[in-house]
Formats: structure tokens, sequence, C-alpha cells
């Protein structure tokens, strides 16, 4: 049994890492990004720095293949980033493309951040937060490429 939920965890883990990898080959050619440290992105950190100390502790192969690809989902999450770019607007390894978009919105949302938030025409309520050093020439660069679609949203 042991090695059977060490099997479906090195399963899991590696198809884990495959998407989350594919999402940062799509999402690369952001230009505008958002903040590298947040809550999120600390807590996966410090996941993966117990990983690497778990090490000392487990014995078997098994163990460390699987402590490798929890290792290397950390990675993958903290590589895939949120932003603007040529293509679109990239969310959680996810390109949306500019006319996928079908109204966008922009708010401000803490003293130091602002959101983008974005309907797809799909029906898809998300947004994206953006540290505020950048915030007219993103704004100005969000306009050009989808102007027309400026709509008012509920921010939530």
């Amino acid at each position: 049994m042991e090695n059977l939920s060490s099997y479906i965890l090195i399963a899991m883990f590696a198809a884990i890492a495959i998407w989350l990898f594919l999402g940062y080959f799509r999402t690369r050619g952001i230009i505008y990004k958002d903040r590298m440290w947040n809550a999120h992105r600390i807590l996966f950190l410090a996941a993966g720095v117990l990983c690497l100390v778990s090490v000392f502790v487990f014995s078997s192969v098994l163990d460390w293949v699987r402590l490798g690809l929890m290792f290397v989902c950390v990675i993958g999450f903290l590589l895939v980033r949120d932003g603007v770019g040529e293509e679109g607007i990239a969310i959680t390894g996810r390109m949306y493309k500019w006319s996928d978009i079908k109204a966008y919105d922009y708010g401000d949302f803490r003293k130091d951040q602002y959101r983008i938030y974005i309907q797809t025409n799909q029906g898809d309520n998300l947004n994206v937060t953006m540290p505020n050093e950048q915030k007219k020439e993103v704004l100005d660069f969000v306009k050009a490429k989808i102007g027309k679609k400026y709509t008012r949203m509920k921010k939530g």
C-alpha cells in the first residue's frame, strides 16, 4: 500500500508540474508583470524549503522522486506570472487573447496596487493585480489594444 500511494503522488505531482510549466511557456511573452512576492508565492517558497529539508528524513527512492517532483511544482508555480503582453492578458498560466476579452475595467486595489478586471466572451470574470509603478503605462497599453471594450464592472 505504501508504494501505491507513492506512485499515485508521483503521478499527481508530475501532472501538476507539466501543467505549470506549460502555463509558463504559454505566458512567457508578457511585458508588464504582476508583483513577484505576494502571500501565495511566499507560502509556496516556504513549501519548497520544507521539501528540501525533508529530503534528509526519507530514504527510499520513491520518496526522493516524489519530493523532487514536489520541488519542481514549487519552481513551476513561482515561474508562472500574471500580466499584460502583446498577445493578451495572462492569468495563472493561461493567456486570454485580446480578441477573447469582451469587456475590461480597472480600479485601485491597495495603496500600492491596482487591478484590471476582464470579462471573457465565455463569461468568465477574472482580474489581475499589478503594481502602481507602471499603472499609466499599462493602462495606456491596454486601451491601445482593446480601448473600445471599456465597461464599468462590479469589482469583487
